[in-house]
């Protein structure tokens, strides 16, 4: 592990309890719509800080993840290969696994704004792909995504939104992100249904409610 992995680990994230989050809602694993559930009620209203390394390895906590999908002006998405073994990303278990989203966890430093759920999804996007704020046309929520089936998604919920661009004329300026690009949803099929990718279990389960949306709004 390098120092700047160490160092991620070390720093405090949000995390909320499990009875409290499910609390009013059934726990299952897979999607569920914003009308289903309102996790981001109970997050704001129930969550603590907790030092990640012991967030990653307690099961009784769930660290909530606001992420967004992002689409440019022809209604294609966002996708990007993660870095292998050597990445500076703090989570292992994701190496090598190609992702629709982008996002992070909360940290301590956002436990003083409104909304850090929301605000850290802003600064992720603009961190991570170099996208200002004019350049956002639309955020939706599209919803949320918890998966006990293994031990890194038993200690994660996905706060998920659908960012619309006004155009894709942006740098990208990390380094994992930069060997990304836009694709349509047909590819993003192709790639879910085939053996040459390994794309991420919740990138996955997304993916049909993303579409659903789109063809609703006949996008």
């Amino acid at each position: 592990m390098n120092q700047i992995v160490k160092d991620k680990m070390e720093r405090e994230i949000m995390v909320v309890k499990n009875d409290k989050l499910f609390a009013n809602t059934e726990r299952k694993t897979g999607f569920y719509s914003e009308t289903e559930a309102d996790f981001e009620k109970q997050i704001l209203e129930n969550y603590e800080y907790m030092v990640r390394k012991n967030a990653e390895v307690n099961f009784d906590y769930k660290q909530p993840i606001p992420y967004a999908v992002v689409m440019d002006e022809n209604g294609y998405v966002f996708v990007y290969k993660r870095w292998g073994a050597n990445s500076n990303a703090g989570e292992s278990r994701l190496h090598s696994k190609i992702s629709i989203w982008v996002g992070g966890h909360i940290e301590k430093e956002e436990e003083n704004s409104e909304n850090p759920v929301y605000d850290t999804l802003i600064r992720e996007v603009e961190e991570e792909l170099n996208v200002k704020k004019d350049n956002i046309k639309e955020i939706e929520v599209l919803g949320y995504i918890n998966n006990d089936e293994d031990d890194v998604n038993k200690v994660h919920i996905w706060v998920a939104y659908l960012i619309h661009l006004n155009n894709s004329n942006f740098d990208l300026l990390d380094g994992e992100i930069e060997n990304g690009e836009f694709i349509s949803l047909k590819e993003l099929d192709e790639m879910i249904s085939s053996w040459n990718y390994d794309v991420e279990p919740w990138s996955q389960i997304l993916t049909e409610p993303l579409k659903s949306k789109l063809k609703f709004k006949n996008l």
